[in-house]
């Protein structure tokens, strides 16, 4: 008998070891996710976004910083309720502070549209896209 109550124990102070880490953890990661959302979120809003002609007459190139290192994109189109396509940074394909998106085979004299998207938030003027003709910048 003196075993067998000394199993149990020993099988309930592990059970009990297993629970407590795996609620550590759970906690642990949820103030880790807090401190993304809450922190990093605020941290990835563009600044000082520019649209400039690019190498060739037919392009763009859109730049953007941000405070904290955040993943990003341009979505843009040629109707401001429709953004249907998409414009990577090339040279930042992980995180990056300095953002850089060119966008090729644009019209000269047609009207565009586009949204800063940083860590899964779009950014625009008040919640509008932004917009650019190539033969006025």
């Amino acid at each position: 008998m003196p075993n067998k109550k000394k199993k149990v124990y020993i099988l309930s102070v592990m059970a009990l070891l297993f629970l407590a880490s795996g609620l550590f953890l759970l906690f642990s990661k949820g103030a880790d996710e807090l401190e993304v959302k809450g922190i990093a979120e605020k941290d990835c809003v563009p600044y000082n976004i520019f649209v400039m002609p690019g190498e060739n007459d037919y392009s763009v190139d859109i730049s953007w910083k941000t405070r904290s290192e955040c993943l990003g994109f341009v979505l843009y189109g040629q109707n401001r309720g429709n953004l249907d396509m998409v414009g990577v940074d090339l040279v930042n394909k992980s995180s990056a502070r300095d953002h850089s998106v060119t966008i090729d085979g644009l019209l000269r004299k047609e009207r565009y549209y586009f949204l800063v998207n940083s860590q899964d938030q779009a950014y625009g003027d008040n919640g509008s896209p932004l917009e650019f003709v190539i033969e006025d910048l």
